[in-house]
């Protein structure tokens, strides 16, 4: 039987993806704005990604989910330790506690890069900018940070499971909050 712990051990694992994902909005607070695709349009007359898919959003995004990811880094043997303690870790566990400097940062990558897939997909199906699309906008960050993640340490399937379910409920709290704070325009 799984122990609940160890599902737990997949937000720890994924959260340099959340900090990336969440902190690309604040590219917006940077006065000067290159947007990724140049304004460019594809064979199908659209924007490739739209504006609101900026360098500048890109770039902090990244370094956001990395710099979180970095103390995550520093604080896994603590982690580990205190598990230690009260249970029996499974071996193939160890790296998804421990994590890795290489892994962090695919992961926090594998976030923004999914976004920009789930954008391009979004402007081929011709949904306007800051309109909602159920499923893209909830998973595509998660399923291209764990593509890149499993690079150097795989999700044990069930963990990978659980994040594929609870997700897009953190997700919509995160906008929720993200729009409150008047960070994004909409609360989606």
């Amino acid at each position: 039987m799984l122990h609940p712990i160890f599902l737990l051990l997949g937000f720890w694992y994924i959260f340099p993806a959340y900090i990336a994902n969440g902190f690309a909005v604040f590219g917006r607070l940077i006065k000067s704005k290159h947007s990724i695709d140049g304004g460019r349009l594809f064979i199908d007359e659209r924007r490739i990604l739209g504006p609101g898919k900026t360098w500048e959003g890109f770039f902090c995004g990244l370094t956001s989910g990395f710099l979180f990811g970095i103390l995550q880094v520093l604080a896994a043997p603590f982690l580990l330790a205190l598990i230690e303690q009260y249970l029996v870790l499974p071996p193939e566990l160890y790296p998804i506690v421990l994590l890795s400097v290489p892994l962090v940062f695919l992961v926090a990558l594998g976030a923004l890069v999914g976004d920009l897939i789930g954008s391009f997909i979004k402007r081929r199906l011709n949904i306007a900018r800051g309109r909602p699309a159920p499923v893209i906008d909830q998973l595509d960050f998660l399923v291209a940070a764990m593509i890149f993640g499993i690079l150097i340490t795989p999700l044990p399937f069930i963990i990978a499971l659980f994040l594929l379910i609870v997700t897009p409920l953190i997700h919509l709290l995160a906008n929720v909050v993200g729009y409150l704070l008047r960070v994004k325009d909409v609360p989606w």
